[in-house]
């Protein structure tokens, strides 16, 4: 897929999903407000029914009805106030209350309490969370069939109880009335927006489905891009010395050529020397693919630190051409010896130096350093090279990642050296970093656990 066409699937794809997002949202919000308005509907249609009550209750000695008009303030979110306009006894207050918000299927916690004319408090206070309300919503063990029957039964119970105070807040305008405060009213709300619940679990879903699938072909698309550009480098890798090769066949197929023994010589060992080249990179790509697989097993042994890297320095120096390069060795005098596997050792310190040698503008110097620490030893690699920009300092121990800067692409490689630098040192529990050299160049250091 086109670079292009995959930009468009995502744009597309994130509008969709904002898109549901904020349909959503809105759907969400005008639930939460419908339901707002059911429970106010229905709080304050149970509260008018139960003043109703209370009024009906003090005027049956009467023989009559009240035709005073109830009023239902709501003071704030979840309080409300009823002004009843006469006494008000506690113990059928709850009753009523219980038995109404049951009826009108308000079943969450709620606190209620009475304005009190001479404390001029809100006083007899009742919490559904911390007092049995089953002494309040009936009473089936001495057969009560009606309000009156319980108020009968009760009404010595509940007549002692003392004017306690509470955290209810008054309302100066009236002064018979009572006050209900709802403590958890996301109960009422969970239950009355479970289907949106659901429709958010499975847009949830959906959403992680979409990402995880962007994802996907967002390193499908990195990856096509990686896989050229290796096809591209290995091209070229192999097209040049091949070439040599080839040429060098042809003047050595020459009937002639033995007629020159020097320059016979001199192609033969172009041909030498292009194999050699062709066989280090073929070793690289099977190495990455055993490191890639997990097929490698370290055969780990003590090794003599500075002893070995001056031997990998001087092998390294032997495959370059003569003065080509400076290398430079600080150790101590001491020598530091660790557990590794030294055939992978000495290809991280062929990677590096190799890498330092390429990446340079002008003579390449290196200077290899190594010092005891602590628990460990610290092997740095500090060149003069072109530098690695910070953001990248990461990205480069990345298979098949190239600096996509500079004249980097002008450089021979398939970005597998890093890679296999980091894959080799983490087997052996060790850490390898890069940080720049002033004024000029990269130093890698690796700290090796001893």
């Amino acid at each position: 897929m086109r670079r292009g066409a995959i930009q468009l699937v995502v744009f597309l794809g994130i509008s969709t999903v904002l898109g549901i997002l904020l349909l959503q949202f809105f759907f969400l919000k005008n639930a939460v407000d419908q339901n707002e308005l059911r429970f106010h509907q229905t709080a304050t249609s149970a509260l008018r029914h139960v003043a109703r009550q209370l009024i009906d209750y003090n005027n049956k000695d009467k023989n009559e009805t009240s035709d005073a008009h109830v009023i239902v303030e709501q003071m704030s979110n979840n309080y409300y106030v009823v002004n009843v306009g006469g006494k008000i006894n506690p113990t059928l207050l709850n009753h009523f209350l219980l038995k109404e918000f049951k009826r009108q299927g308000i079943d969450i916690d709620f606190e209620s309490a009475i304005y009190n004319c001479d404390m001029q408090e809100m006083t007899y206070s009742f919490k559904t969370d911390n007092v049995d309300s089953t002494l309040l919503s009936g009473c089936p063990k001495t057969g009560c069939k009606t309000d009156e029957d319980f108020f009968e039964e009760h009404y010595r119970q509940f007549r002692t109880i003392t004017p306690n105070k509470c955290t209810l807040p008054t309302w100066p305008d009236y002064t018979y009335y009572f006050g209900v405060r709802f403590t958890n009213r996301s109960k009422y709300y969970s239950r009355q927006i479970q289907t949106w619940y659901v429709i958010n679990g499975i847009m949830l879903i959906v959403i992680v489905f979409f990402g995880y699938s962007t994802l996907l072909i967002i390193r499908q698309q990195k990856l096509s891009v990686v896989q050229k550009n290796f096809i591209n480098n290995l091209t070229h890798e192999f097209k040049t010395p091949v070439a040599a090769i080839r040429l060098s066949a042809k003047v050595l197929a020459d009937p002639h050529a033995a007629e020159q023994p020097e320059r016979m010589q001199k192609y033969a060992g172009i041909v030498e020397t292009q194999a050699n080249r062709l066989s280090q990179q073929i070793e690289r790509i099977l190495q990455m693919a055993s490191v890639e697989k997990k097929k490698i097993v370290l055969e780990k042994r003590e090794v003599k630190l500075c002893s070995f890297i001056r031997t990998c320095i001087e092998n390294f120096n032997n495959s370059q051409e003569p003065d080509s390069s400076r290398i430079t060795c600080d150790f101590p005098t001491e020598e530091i010896t660790v557990s590794a596997d030294p055939f992978h050792l000495e290809n991280v310190v062929f990677n590096i130096l190799d890498n330092a040698v390429k990446y340079c503008a002008t003579t390449p110097q290196v200077q290899v350093s190594l010092r005891r620490l602590k628990n460990a030893a610290e092997l740095a690699f500090a060149d003069n090279g072109i530098g690695i920009a910070p953001q990248y300092r990461r990205k480069i121990f990345g298979r098949f990642f190239r600096i996509p800067t500079g004249n980097v692409h002008n450089v021979r490689g398939f970005g597998l050296g890093l890679d296999y630098v980091k894959k080799i040192v983490e087997r052996h529990g060790w850490t390898v970093a890069v940080t720049n050299n002033v004024p000029a160049g990269s130093i890698f250091t690796i700290t090796i656990q001893v």
